[in-house]
């Protein structure tokens, strides 16, 4: 039994067809170049945006790294600061950035301050997650939500066995 195709009621020869199908590929090729052109030039206009960010208190909290170690059948992640991260601990510096809410409300004492915006996707930059710290702020104070970037003072503590909390905190922290 020999299959013939049908474009509309028009019956097409295998020539046809194949050059249909290179036809269709160029323009689907073409389609994706471009897209992928777009994106490229996009990625860089969105990275340059981001990199005045990245001060050099940044790039220390950036050098966190973590032990993996196999404890009865489990995988355990214990954090290592390099001496360049353990040197600011108690100590007080300024960074800039975007906060991140961990809990709903308009007003925070307690959230995540990071390189990008919150509603950039994180996992989308270039060289890994971006690193994130948690801010608490002075006792009974907070700091309203923002989709624009802040620029925080705190002071640095390194928090080596919380799991329900950041290895890189700020304490005692204000906007500025």
């Amino acid at each position: 039994m020999t299959m013939r195709y049908t474009f509309t009621g028009y019956k097409a020869s295998k020539s046809q067809k194949n050059r249909y199908k290179v036809y269709l590929l160029a323009i689907g090729l073409n389609l994706f170049c471009a897209l992928s052109m777009a994106q490229t030039v996009s990625k860089r206009n969105h990275l340059s945006d981001h990199k005045p960010m990245m001060n050099k208190t940044w790039t220390i909290f950036d050098q966190l790294m973590y032990k993996v170690e196999k404890r009865n059948g489990k995988t355990h992640y214990t954090p290592f600061f390099p001496a360049a991260l353990k040197a600011l601990h108690g100590k007080e510096v300024v960074i800039s950035g975007y906060m991140v809410p961990i809990h709903a409300g308009r007003r925070h004492h307690h959230f995540m301050l990071s390189v990008l915006p919150v509603f950039q996707c994180m996992f989308c930059g270039q060289d890994g997650i971006p690193a994130m710290v948690e801010v608490r702020v002075d006792q009974g104070k907070k700091i309203m939500f923002t989709e624009e970037p802040m620029t925080i003072t705190g002071t640095v503590f390194l928090n080596a066995s919380d799991e329900n909390h950041s290895e890189i905190q700020l304490h005692q922290a204000h906007a500025q």
